[in-house]
């Protein structure tokens, strides 16, 4: 009997090895495969060959990404993941995956994984810091890109990275330092002189901003990023057509809601309604959902004494996100303005107190909100309304 049993379990690993062999030629024969169907074909006939050969799903899972298939590659790469859990790789390529889907904590995830079960490949760093430059965590993408570095070469890619990161943290003499080696790498790039712009920014010079701005468009007429921080240096500095020129570039380039509603700010100072208006309309066509966008909208309607509109503007920035204090603010407006209703002035002037409002002088500056409550900004119930 005893044989009989040691024969099964013999036959038993035989078959297994044999099933692990024809899935192994076919993996090979899929490798040297150029049609990528074929490929998916050849690897999938492995998998179900011998489903427990990582590799299997592995490779498959790379031919989706290459196929742009995130979804199925994310599922291959998991399944390799649950037979080898203890394969840096395999955390490693799906890591990859979720950067090309732009999952970056997902990926980052990923990519810490790897680096605990193998802390000396120095691309699990680079992939982990590029995650992390994603997410704005900074600090931690200069310490990973450090680690990278003492193996690995530097890149005009990585000094823009880590030029970003000092920047964004405030630490201007590393920023220097990766400013003067990209100018080093290439004297004339666009991306130094915008970055040093953006350093100078940072630190309040908006005249000397402006000019790398300038430098940097002078180098490359296409380079959004210069056009949207040299717009908002423009505004600052009180140069308003100058900052609508420039978001009107800027759209042109990248024509996100943001940017137009950047833009509508703008023409609101200028006191161009229509073109406001215009700006809102598209905002919130790209971005439906924005509260944001209601909300200025809703107060070019009031300007233009359009209260019906402007009142379901501000509701509708409310029922989106009911944390937001201003729309209450211009409630109380609208309300003051088209009926003198004192109770909903100060019901609503309450709930904006009670969601942080604290601007209150603007209130009473006739060049900011306080144009909406003549008459009865002066009087002991509105301070109280206020203050109390």
């Amino acid at each position: 009997m005893k044989h009989f049993v040691y024969l099964i379990i013999v036959l038993l690993f035989s078959a297994v090895a044999a099933q692990a062999q024809t899935a192994n030629a076919l993996i090979n024969q899929a490798r040297k495969e150029t049609d990528p169907a074929k490929k998916v074909r050849l690897l999938t006939q492995a998998t179900v060959k011998a489903p427990q050969l990582a590799v299997a799903w592995h490779n498959r899972a790379d031919v989706y990404r290459e196929q742009g298939n995130l979804s199925a590659a994310l599922d291959d790469y998991t399944k390799a993941i649950s037979l080898t859990p203890k394969d840096p790789f395999r955390y490693y390529a799906r890591g990859l995956a979720y950067m090309d889907g732009g999952k970056y904590t997902l990926a980052a995830a990923d990519f810490t994984r790897a680096i605990a079960l193998k802390k000396t490949y120095p691309d699990f760093y680079l992939h982990r810091a590029q995650a992390n430059m994603k997410l704005a965590k900074y600090t931690e993408a200069a310490a990973d890109y450090q680690k990278y570095l003492a193996k690995r070469p530097k890149t005009q890619e990585i000094a823009l990275d880590l030029t970003e990161a000092y920047i964004s943290t405030y630490q201007y003499p590393k920023a220097e330092e990766e400013l003067a080696y990209l100018q080093q790498q290439e004297p004339d790039a666009p991306e130094a002189y915008f970055w040093r712009g953006r350093m100078l920014h940072n630190q309040g010079n908006l005249d000397e901003a402006v000019s790398f701005y300038s430098k940097a468009l002078n180098r490359n007429s296409s380079f959004a990023p210069a056009y949207r921080y040299r717009a908002a240096a423009f505004k600052d500095m009180g140069e308003l057509e100058a900052s609508a020129e420039d978001y009107t570039q800027l759209v042109a380039l990248t024509p996100e809601a943001i940017f137009y509603n950047r833009r509508g700010l703008v023409y609101e100072e200028l006191e161009q309604w229509d073109k406001a208006l215009a700006d809102y309309n598209t905002t919130i066509e790209l971005s439906p959902k924005w509260p944001i966008a209601y909300n200025n909208r809703g107060y070019v309607y009031l300007k233009q004494k359009k209260y019906a509109a402007a009142r379901a503007d501000f509701e509708t920035a409310i029922k989106l996100d009911d944390s937001l204090p201003t729309p209450y603010i211009n409630l109380a407006g609208l309300y003051w303005l088209q009926k003198k209703d004192r109770r909903n002035v100060y019901r609503n002037l309450d709930k904006a107190v009670k969601r942080n409002f604290r601007d209150f002088d603007a209130l009473y500056e006739k060049d900011k909100k306080g144009w909406m409550f003549s008459g009865i900004s002066n009087t002991a119930e509105f301070r109280a309304a206020l203050y109390n």
